[in-house]
């Protein structure tokens, strides 16, 4: 709102918008965009987090004698669960899991779920440290801000990531109402502009306009995954109580399921064996004649057993493939589950978009580029807004007040300390007793714990480049840390030894950040200061200052 009183434009009302929606969740969208963005690379990184399979070598096919291992397995640790569900390897997995859920503590909840590492050669479970896992806690963390394994809060950090990405949203489009010059500023960038506002609007033009599309579908996918908890009203009014059946109808399933999810079976599981896996996998094989199997789950559908069978989501743009379900006891083909209408089709695409699963490795280097693209157009924003006031403030020769040095603050401590916080997890994975109870929820503690000292930090008087530098000492000696914990990382496969090679390479980009900002700033205090002594305390882009 202008103070003249004169009544606003459209495009400056835009600008007003798009600011404070940047500025309000910035901070909480540089989190999500940066563990998104970690998130393309989950199954590396949960891979590196078990220094126990590291030394496995890679897997090949599924095969019958494989599952049958696993049936063998699943009826020696545990013969009275309701259903499993057995995950196969993969290029980018290259161990086998089953997951199924414990009996629960208490009638009417869910059991506790449990993870076990399967032998691709033998079927036979693998001893491996309990843990989180760094590239589930940061896929988690993306989407549900979760603060323990079995967290009380998960539906409502869900609406918070919701709320800040329908900001964002706002934000992209306010700031694409903003820019007159959209085009021009794609080849304008003037680190060496005399003004450091200058040269931070140049920054953030170029970072947004450059994957703008990306922003765009990232942004309205995600809030496309979560449809039917921002908006329940439509599902309830047109299925009323009989939700289910939405989600049903919705993957093409036309025979609603009734599974036992307690985890405890009224009768125990039909043994297929080695023979019956071997016959379907050939009945699976013409029917999906170019599709991977992703997993298989043996469940119960009221008192039928039966077995279904997931295409992999790397062999298609759509997210869920078509699932063949056959019956436990027979090996009868019963049905084939999907839904080929254009609304269901358009909703695959666009969950298929957001989790790229489609993706290579190549495809996903370029994916995780755009987004240190989108994180450092967030960063960009939030410290141009400092620098914007902090420039008002010098002509008109006032003071800077508590709330500018509080965002200055805050600042420092997310977009500086979250990459510290991250690098503390996984320096967890490893240094946490292994015997440790509630292990995975230590970790978390970690990452929290260092999380806060950093805004703590920023807010007693560190500086950019002490907390870069920080995170850069702590991403450099995760590769240090195997060799020293005695899985050294040359004796591993080759996605160890590239996940490594990343930790080193945000080591470099963090130490870069911490080199290119401003010596000698004057720490953040919480007296006023003259505005032309706290100029300083913000990185500039270049040696000659702003």
């Amino acid at each position: 709102m202008r103070t003249d009183g004169a009544r606003e434009g459209f495009r400056q009302a835009m600008a007003w918008l798009h600011t404070w929606t940047g500025l309000v969740l910035g901070w909480l969208l540089f989190a999500i965009f940066l563990a998104g963005t970690f998130a393309f690379f989950k199954q590396e990184l949960n891979l590196w987090s078990r220094p126990e399979l590291h030394a496995l070598p890679p897997a090949g096919p599924l095969n019958a004698a494989q599952l049958a291992g696993v049936e063998r397995t699943m009826q020696a640790i545990a013969p009275t669960v309701a259903a499993w569900r057995f995950m196969a390897q993969d290029e980018r997995r290259p161990l086998a899991s089953v997951a199924f859920r414990e009996a629960p503590a208490k009638a009417g909840e869910r059991g506790r779920l449990v993870q076990r590492w399967i032998d691709p050669a033998t079927g036979d479970a693998v001893a491996a440290r309990t843990t989180f896992g760094a590239g589930e806690y940061f896929y988690r963390f993306h989407f549900e801000l979760r603060s323990a394994q079995q967290s009380r809060w998960i539906l409502e950090g869900r609406w918070v990531v919701g709320l800040a990405t329908l900001l964002m949203l706002v934000a992209l489009l306010t700031g694409i109402v903003t820019h007159r010059r959209i085009f021009k500023d794609f080849f304008t960038f003037r680190p060496k502009a005399k003004a450091a506002q200058r040269s931070w609007l140049d920054a953030h033009n170029v970072c947004g306009v450059l994957a703008l599309p990306f922003y765009l579908v990232i942004t309205f996918s995600g809030l496309m995954t979560m449809h039917s908890q921002y908006l329940p009203a439509g599902i309830a009014a047109a299925y009323g109580k009989q939700g289910s059946a939405y989600f049903s109808e919705l993957v093409g399933d036309t025979v609603p399921r009734a599974r036992q999810r307690d985890g405890g079976a009224s009768a125990a599981m039909p043994l297929v064996g080695e023979a019956g896996w071997a016959a379907l996998l050939r009945d699976v094989r013409q029917r999906l004649p170019e599709g991977r199997i992703d997993g298989i789950a043996l469940q119960r559908e009221g008192t039928r057993a039966v077995i279904e069978v997931v295409p992999h989501d790397g062999d298609r743009l759509q997210y869920r493939g078509p699932r063949l379900t056959y019956d436990a006891q027979t090996l009868q083909f019963l049905r084939r589950s999907d839904n080929g209408l254009p609304a269901a089709t358009t909703y695959g695409v666009l969950y298929g978009l957001h989790v790229a699963r489609f993706a290579d490795l190549p495809l996903r280097f370029v994916l995780a580029g755009l987004g240190l693209l989108g994180t450092a157009m967030i960063a960009t924003g939030l410290v141009l807004w400092s620098v914007k006031r902090r420039a008002e403030a010098e002509r008109r020769k006032v003071a800077i007040g508590a709330g500018h040095q509080l965002v200055d603050a805050l600042n420092v401590g997310a977009v500086a300390g979250l990459p510290l916080a991250m690098a503390a997890f996984c320096h967890a994975t490893r240094w946490l007793p292994l015997d440790m109870a509630e292990r995975p929820d230590a970790e978390i503690q970690v990452f929290f714990g260092v999380l806060a000292l950093g805004f703590l930090a920023a807010a007693l008087g560190a500086r950019w480049r002490h907390v870069f530098t920080a995170g850069a000492v702590a991403w450099g000696a995760l590769p240090v840390m195997d060799a020293v914990s005695g899985s050294p990382f040359w004796q591993a496969g080759v996605t160890v030894q590239a996940v490594n090679g990343g930790f080193v390479a945000v080591a470099a980009l963090l130490a870069v950040l911490a080199w290119r900002c401003k010596p000698g700033a004057p720490p953040l205090s919480l007296k006023k200061k003259p505005a032309t002594i706290a100029a300083a305390d913000v990185p500039v882009t270049s040696a000659e200052g702003a």
